[in-house]
């Protein structure tokens, strides 16, 4: 699949801007020009580009931005959002709208001794982990398996705690997390269900300063 065949939403994330109208996004178009920057730099895994690595990783980094900056699930083009749920560690399933009014991070996380995704809305949600993160918290795919239409994804999620969680100040150390995500896919090859699992009680150990137990 070529740059010039891949359907938008295989595509990078600066196309998919540069192709939006701006009223579809919460709050102006966004920009991920740092975060492109760091990724460069400190990535693990590199695919060949137009890849079906390469796509995926493009469809999951879109995903991600429509969940964070898109208010009406119904301008999402990386999923199919009129049939699209996801779980998070064998939780509840939710549509895209949930997550849309929610926040990822409420419906990934949940009810934690550290944070309580009930006590969270969509707005307040991203506050913390901006405040805890405020350099990015950044994602790559790591392995790829597909029997169509499902795709299984390892990936990593790593971030610098130069932040404040929860009045703890971050050591400028590297928060790193590993997780495992099941995803089907439409004949398009938008996402029409998503599982995730990884422990997120590793990341609060590290914001919180203390030594990682089993969970």
């Amino acid at each position: 699949m070529t740059a010039t065949t891949r359907p938008l939403w295989l595509s990078p994330r600066a196309d998919v801007i540069a192709a939006e109208d701006v009223s579809v996004w919460r709050s102006g178009k966004p920009d991920y020009t740092l975060t492109m920057d760091r990724l460069a730099a400190e990535r693990q895994v590199n695919f060949e580009e137009g890849s079906l690595e390469d796509s995926v990783t493009n469809l999951v980094r879109v995903f991600e931005m429509e969940a964070s900056y898109k208010a009406d699930a119904a301008t999402w083009i990386s999923v199919d959002p009129t049939v699209f749920t996801m779980k998070t560690n064998g939780g509840p399933a939710v549509t895209a709208q949930e997550v849309a009014d929610k926040g990822a991070y409420n419906w990934f996380i949940g009810e934690r001794p550290d944070y309580r995704a009930s006590e969270h809305d969509f707005d307040s949600s991203e506050v913390v982990f901006h405040q805890a993160f405020p350099e990015g918290f950044l994602w790559e795919l790591t392995r790829l398996t597909v029997a169509l239409p499902v795709a299984t994804l390892q990936w990593r999620h790593w971030g610098t705690m130069t932040g404040v969680f929860d009045g703890v100040a971050g050591d400028g150390g590297e928060f790193e997390m590993f997780g495992t995500s099941v995803v089907t896919l439409n004949d398009d090859l938008k996402i029409v269900s998503s599982e995730h699992y990884f422990d997120v009680g590793i990341m609060f150990d590290q914001l919180k300063g203390r030594c990682p137990v089993a969970h």
